[in-house]
């Protein structure tokens, strides 16, 4: 019942089915992520011995030492002295990682109990604190976490940033005010040439908005002057393909990682300040393919014609 390789075993399998999922639909990757994590936490705990996991009851703590009651149930403890227990056990699991575990609980307990719906809110809600404590476990229990949770959502994990780092804020609001007095200190004929470099936008496959050199983008409003440019995007995850109606679709998870606006100078790096300034960190794009057009290379031979 307390198996320690039966938690990693549900833990991945559970994880598994987040990254496998045809769609990229955040509601469906909450679910599966945290529902493995909480049998991913449970994990250390059993592999230090299954007492710590059994309820204080007669029949759990003898089932824990291998003396099963066959007229009762053993009860596993809660899910907050299991996070209680981890912060004594693992010295990088800090008061930190409990405020994430908490938070992340809270989230599924908020899904499975009441009639709001908290897995509709943007996955850097919630992914950033996901990674996180996974990665805690991962290194205690010396496994790779790119194993447990899939290469492309630890890679998603970790290119989302949260809003912790208050001093980076900071510095990116009072940046934000210094773009937005070179803005109004422009005369009418200098916002007309620098709105004349604002970068031109192509069309892609699929629709993907894309600039010259090939980088995918977004087109938002500059956070200090509100003039319309283009967010660079990386790629971070994509969904299997799936079939409907003679299409090929699959999903492209994108995260931003930098602006440069012409107009009033304002410049943001990385997927941090970008988050720092309030502008969305995620987009997602569903790539379509006909199944004519994928297979147009794979015509019979032309027999007897030679």
């Amino acid at each position: 019942m307390w198996d320690y390789d039966g938690f990693v075993a549900k833990a991945q399998l559970y994880f598994s089915r987040a990254a496998e999922h045809r769609t990229a639909e955040n509601d469906v990757l909450a679910h599966w992520l945290l529902l493995g994590l909480e049998f991913f936490l449970r994990a250390p705990l059993a592999k230090i011995h299954p007492m710590l996991l059994a309820d204080m009851n007669g029949i759990s703590i003898m089932a824990a030492a291998g003396y099963p009651k066959p007229e009762g149930n053993p009860t596993s403890v809660a899910i907050k002295t299991v996070v209680e227990r981890l912060n004594v056990i693992i010295p990088a699991f800090t008061r930190e990682r409990v405020t994430d575990v908490t938070y992340l609980v809270g989230l599924r307990n908020e899904e499975a109990h009441s009639s709001a719906s908290p897995y509709e809110r943007p996955v850097e809600a919630w992914l950033p604190q996901f990674t996180r404590v996974v990665e805690v476990v991962c290194d205690h229990l010396g496994l790779d976490p790119a194993d447990m949770l899939g290469q492309a959502i630890l890679e998603h994990g970790r290119a989302l940033v949260d809003a912790a780092d208050k001093r980076l804020i900071h510095e990116v609001k009072q940046r934000i005010k210094d773009a937005a007095k070179v803005r109004e200190g422009l005369s009418p004929e200098e916002l007309s040439v620098r709105r004349a470099h604002i970068a031109v936008v192509h069309q892609g496959f699929g629709g993907l908005r894309m600039l010259a050199e090939g980088v995918p983008i977004e087109r938002v409003r500059c956070p200090a002057c509100a003039e319309e440019i283009p967010l660079e995007l990386r790629a971070v995850r994509s969904t299997d393909e799936r079939l409907e109606d003679d299409w090929v679709y699959r999903d492209i998870v994108y995260v931003a990682t930098g602006m440069s606006c012409p107009v009033c100078t304002l410049v943001l790096e990385g997927t941090a300040e970008i988050h720092a300034a309030g502008i969305q960190q995620q987009y997602l794009r569903t790539e379509r393919e006909s199944l004519e057009e994928r297979y147009a290379d794979y015509g019979e031979p032309d027999y007897g014609n030679d």
